[in-house]
């Protein structure tokens, strides 16, 4: 019988030897180069060290007592969808410590493994010198973002931050200069209107092995055709720094939201009134016709809410603590700190944020 017109004969994918570098657990590249035929001989990170499980009854223990005790709860966690350390457990595959993946010992060490591809995603070192010598195929790396534009760490952050409404992964050519090299493919993928940073990168991670995945079979077949990088429209963001983390209520509404998501799951947003630090979990952007309050006033409070003036529009805060209360005692004091006519102080404190670097 023959075969359907439209049918097209795919070519054999010759099985590769791998070796990841990636700190990221939830990602599910491994099985999806399995499937093809590929061999992952090794995964590094520069440590080894698993979260706190959300389950068993160690957590249970745990949030009963934080809340007696009236702890803080943690900001919103997002649900892993895979599992890459016990994956890696479950196929035997060596998980090798990466401090430094310039130094002699590592090079010696992949060298030892006669790997034909490193494949990076995740991982906050930058490569130099021998490292780009050892694979017979090179490195390919895949950054989250649509390079040439958002090259850099924490490109999430930068993107949700300012308020762009479409984001991607890109895999590329590593090269010693950062975010530079090659074009091997990319995708872009829609923000919601909505969406938080930790929503935004897990959307990321699941792109992400899809693309990489078709990139190392390209690469097996001899068919990618990587394509240089314009660098002329290059854009670049360094590391956050505290200042970049600071809420401005003389912006508008949707800027401050935007900066309330860039933070999203990992910090809550903070502000500061007479001195006293108040931490923002939950708020939306409202429109309205100008109230002719100040910018950073609370016009308006119900029980653990507060509208808030800005310099365009209205902030609504939909749950919020004052530090350093927490649980019942926090809702406790809201019920007389933070009356209606008070006003936030226009300098602001600042975050640190708990998101992992990116290469």
């Amino acid at each position: 019988m023959s075969s359907h017109p439209r049918t097209k004969a795919v070519s054999p994918v010759p099985p590769l030897r791998l070796l990841v570098l990636s700190e990221i657990d939830d990602w599910d590249f491994g099985p999806r180069v399995k499937a093809d035929g590929h061999q992952i001989v090794a995964w590094a990170r520069p440590r080894w060290k698993r979260s706190p499980k959300g389950d068993g009854l160690g957590y249970t223990v745990r949030t009963f007592f934080r809340a007696l005790l009236s702890r803080s709860k943690p900001a919103r966690i997002i649900k892993p969808q895979f599992d890459a350390w016990r994956w890696l457990d479950k196929e035997k595959i060596p998980r090798i410590t990466a401090t430094n993946v310039n130094s002699p010992d590592f090079s010696e060490y992949v060298t030892g493994l006669n790997v034909d591809l490193i494949v990076v995603y995740f991982f906050s070192q930058i490569f130099k010198g021998a490292i780009f010598n050892i694979p017979r195929l090179g490195i390919v790396n895949c950054h989250p973002s649509l390079l040439p534009r958002y090259g850099g760490p924490h490109p999430a952050f930068w993107m949700l931050k300012n308020g762009e409404s479409v984001a991607g992964v890109t895999v590329h050519v590593m090269t010693e200069k950062i975010d530079a090299g090659a074009i091997v493919s990319q995708q872009e993928l829609p923000i919601g209107e909505h969406e938080n940073a930790g929503q935004l990168t897990q959307r990321q991670h699941r792109a992400a092995a899809t693309l990489l995945a078709k990139a190392v079979n390209a690469m097996a077949r001899g068919t990618f055709d990587p394509q240089p990088q314009n660098l002329a429209e290059r854009s670049y963001f360094g590391k956050m720094k505290a200042a970049d983390t600071m809420l401005d209520w003389t912006g508008s509404a949707k800027q401050i939201a935007n900066l309330w998501r860039a933070l999203q799951p990992y910090e809550p947003l903070a502000a500061r009134l007479n001195g006293t630090t108040i931490k923002i979990y939950d708020a939306q952007p409202l429109e309205g016709a100008p109230s002719g309050r100040a910018p950073g006033e609370i016009m308006a409070k119900q029980s653990g809410k507060l509208l808030v003036q800005t310099g365009n529009g209205y902030f609504e805060i939909r749950s919020y603590e004052i530090v350093p209360f927490h649980g019942w005692l926090n809702r406790l004091v809201q019920a007389f700190r933070l009356p209606v006519g008070s006003r936030f102080d226009l300098a602001q404190p600042t975050v640190g944020l708990a998101s992992k670097a990116v290469s």
